[in-house]
């Protein structure tokens, strides 16, 4: 009987044994969702650690970018306050070590603005160009750079450059008088008194409807006068 006893309890104990379920089994997952991630879990298991390598890689190369911009913007400061020979090679250091950023644009715009002065209008035009094209057309600093150019080449007496890059101001919203007043001076200095006129007064009939100043709209209109007169 004992004998008989501890069989009976062995062969219970093997036919009540089941194999523990999995972690998706007791989730009661739908099986043919729970079949898909067994049969797939190599390209699951690759596909998680590529998410995670990019994840890492995109907030190192965030945490990358925002030293570089709080470098450049430090580098910039401590270069505007210096002066001569020192604060253009600092100036071009920025360039140099922050390009892309927007600190190394206004480094290259203020190097083109020491080149004015110094009376190096080619090297200016030249500076000008180079950071406005790597600057989009709706950022404020392209108007600028296109007055720059604009100036560049026109106190190099290069006009038909610089009526070319008065005439792209004009149509920037915000430097219509800029463009329009530029491109009549070119004209003047040229010689070309009925084009300068025309000019002036496409000018005129640009501000119909606008609240133009008063004083502006006179002083355009003496321009006129003073070139039929002559």
């Amino acid at each position: 009987m004992s004998e008989q006893s501890n069989f009976n309890l062995s062969q219970a104990s093997e036919e009540a044994f089941v194999e523990p379920s999995g972690i998706l089994d007791q989730l009661n997952l739908p099986a043919g969702f729970v079949s898909f991630l067994r049969e797939n879990k190599t390209i699951l298991k690759i596909s998680a650690i590529i998410i995670v390598v990019l994840v890492v890689t995109i907030s190192l190369y965030m945490s990358y970018q925002e030293k570089r911009l709080e470098g450049g913007a430090s580098s910039l400061a401590i270069s505007m306050e210096a002066e001569g020979d020192a604060k253009a090679k600092g100036l071009q250091h920025v360039v140099d070590e922050f390009s892309g950023t927007p600190s190394a644009f206004w480094a290259g715009t203020e190097l083109g603005h020491i080149a004015m002065k110094d009376g190096k209008y080619a090297k200016a035009s030249q500076l000008y160009q180079k950071v406005r094209q790597n600057v989009k057309t709706e950022n404020p600093q392209y108007a600028l750079l296109t007055y720059g150019i604009a100036q560049s080449y026109e106190a190099a007496k290069n006009y038909a450059k610089a009526t070319a890059a008065y005439a792209e101001l004009k149509e920037i919203e915000g430097y219509k008088d800029e463009g329009y007043l530029g491109m009549a001076r070119v004209l003047e200095k040229q010689g070309e008194k009925q084009k300068a006129i025309n000019t002036y007064e496409e000018y005129l009939g640009s501000m119909i409807g606008e609240n133009q100043d008063e004083r502006v709209k006179n002083m355009v209109q003496e321009k006129i006068t003073r070139l039929r007169v002559e």
